[in-house]
């Protein structure tokens, strides 16, 4: 089963509308990444943790959905929102949840395959993540400057993996991760991370630069433009 947690604003894209309700082609994010997990047979139900205040937002897209997806109460954090799901998985039966951001439209589905299929094989876990290739800086603020950063030092970024969704786990296990880890720890920014707290050493699955997290207006701008283009696609066929 999947959960994507919907419960954020989304506060770095500068717009009134949370970003997982911005719309491509008559369609909001958050659906394009619903469907894309559910592009996976083995992906039975989808648990989306919201905020009440979204309610607005979610009138027609519930609608629209298949009844394998339901909507459920989300928390102030993305973790608690996870959580909130997986019990809500749980409780149906769930041995494996998949964890996906409701911003990233844009999954291929072979390695959504691949990152399921590596998820249930491993007790430790999978997430997809791509190795990094850009050199990396480490900043420093010089004092009486302006604020502007400068470099301190270079890091190796030898065996350096920039993390993705979906991340494949245990249900239980997970859940126990994150709520032992703390649900509001500064340090807990994914489910990996949760699950490293614990001791686990998820499998790292590559993924795709496609892939990509809406986090900044540019971002926006780059799966626009991928959507708009598998849309023309699929119609073409």
């Amino acid at each position: 089963m999947a959960v994507i947690p919907a419960a954020g604003n989304g506060s770095r894209m500068q717009t009134d509308v949370p970003k997982q309700y911005l719309t491509v082609a008559g369609k909001t994010l958050l659906e394009y990444s619903i469907d894309a997990v559910c592009r996976d047979s083995r992906v039975q139900q989808v648990f989306v943790p919201v905020s009440e205040p979204d309610a607005e937002y979610l009138l027609e897209l519930k609608n629209r959905q298949p009844k394998k997806v339901h909507f459920v109460k989300g928390g102030s954090s993305r973790a608690e929102s996870v959580v909130a799901g997986i019990r809500v998985a749980i409780a149906k039966g769930a041995t494996h949840v998949l964890v996906h951001d409701a911003a990233r439209p844009c999954l291929p589905e072979s390695i959504l395959k691949h990152v399921i299929q590596a998820g249930l094989d491993d007790p430790q876990g999978a997430i997809l993540a791509i190795p990094v290739s850009d050199s990396l800086k480490r900043s420093v603020v010089s004092p009486g400057t302006t604020g502007t950063p400068h470099i301190e030092s270079s890091v190796d970024r030898e065996a350096l993996w920039q993390a993705q969704t979906p991340q494949v786990f245990n249900a239980e296990r997970l859940q126990q991760a994150i709520e032992h880890m703390g649900a509001l720890n500064p340090q807990l920014t994914d489910e990996a991370s949760a699950m490293q707290w614990c001791g686990f050493q998820p499998a790292l699955i590559t993924g795709s630069i496609r892939n990509l997290k809406v986090t900044h207006p540019e971002d926006f701008e780059c799966v626009r433009d991928w959507l708009l283009v598998a849309n023309n696609e699929e119609e073409s066929r």
